[in-house]
């Protein structure tokens, strides 16, 4: 079975050379596991900024 073009779960954009990904497992019940692709640097979404309060 052919799993066909892999997308993103963040930006929904496809995984390719230019914008390579990594595999990594949801846990859901009603997925059952199912494999989530994740950009390793997102073309559409900047880069998360985690800021602590003063």
């Amino acid at each position: 079975m052919s799993e066909g073009v892999r997308y993103c779960w963040r930006c929904d954009e496809p995984i390719t050379a230019e914008h390579p990904g990594t595999s990594a497992v949801k846990v859901s019940i009603s997925a059952g596991g199912a494999v989530v692709w994740l950009h390793d640097k997102c073309p559409k979404r900047p880069e998360l900024a985690i800021s602590t309060p003063r």
